[in-house]
């Protein structure tokens, strides 16, 4: 395995997290977005809760604008995707810079959108954009460990997003399969107690209440 050093581990695990969270988030408020325009109710103060954020927002109009694309909001998309980007400019040299530049691309489109009074069609092309990151990371990034670790950290964000909000429950065992696997192809040191609670659920079939396996998840790793 080639080793990887720690500060490295952190950019490249970080990476992972914010590009999943990027993705997740701008899919979930994109259907808020459709309800908005339905006139139906976006459970906004729900949604707060569950991520365990400020509910700042005067109604659900604010909310999906102000989330979406405050950049003084430490909380929003717009904050998400600017540390993703800085975690990629950062390994530029391991990434490549054509790798970069789907995550620059998916900047560029979250800064139309935050422009846009139907801001659809922008956040459509940040997903692609990330989509694109994604398959050219796999061909461009040689060290088998960096991708790994990459993958582990987009592997917790999505399971921490999922146990959150609720998204796709019948989904959450083999997505905890996938991570055991996953990090065990790294040179991550995970921590015990959080890790003996997802093999047991993954590999043992003994269930965790809901809260333990999201504290778990969370706390898998201090990178």
């Amino acid at each position: 395995m080639d080793t990887v050093t720690l500060s490295k581990q952190s950019r490249l695990f970080w990476l992972g997290r914010y590009a999943s969270r990027t993705y997740m988030t701008v899919r979930y408020m994109m259907k808020q977005l459709d309800a908005l325009i339905d006139e139906k109710p976006v459970p906004y103060e729900d949604f707060c809760r569950r991520m365990g954020i400020p509910c700042n927002y005067r109604n659900s109009e604010d909310f999906c604008r102000k989330y979406l694309f405050d950049s003084t909001d430490p909380s929003s998309v717009a904050r998400c995707v600017d540390a993703m980007l800085g975690n990629g400019m950062t390994l530029r040299e391991t990434i490549t810079s054509p790798t970069l530049a789907y995550l620059q691309m998916a900047q560029s489109a979250m800064d139309l959108a935050a422009r846009s009074e139907a801001p659809a069609v922008e956040l459509q092309w940040v997903l692609d954009d990330i989509m694109a990151f994604y398959g050219s990371f796999d061909g461009s990034v040689e060290v088998e460990n960096a991708r790994n670790i990459t993958k582990t950290g987009g592997l917790v964000e999505r399971l921490s997003l999922m146990l959150r909000l609720d998204l796709q429950p019948e989904k959450v065992e083999p997505e905890l399969q996938k991570l055991v696997n996953r990090l065990y192809k790294t040179d991550l040191t995970p921590q015990p107690g959080p890790l003996a609670v997802i093999e047991k659920q993954a590999l043992e079939d003994q269930p965790a209440e809901p809260a333990a396996l999201l504290a778990a998840v969370e706390g898998l790793f201090v990178l």
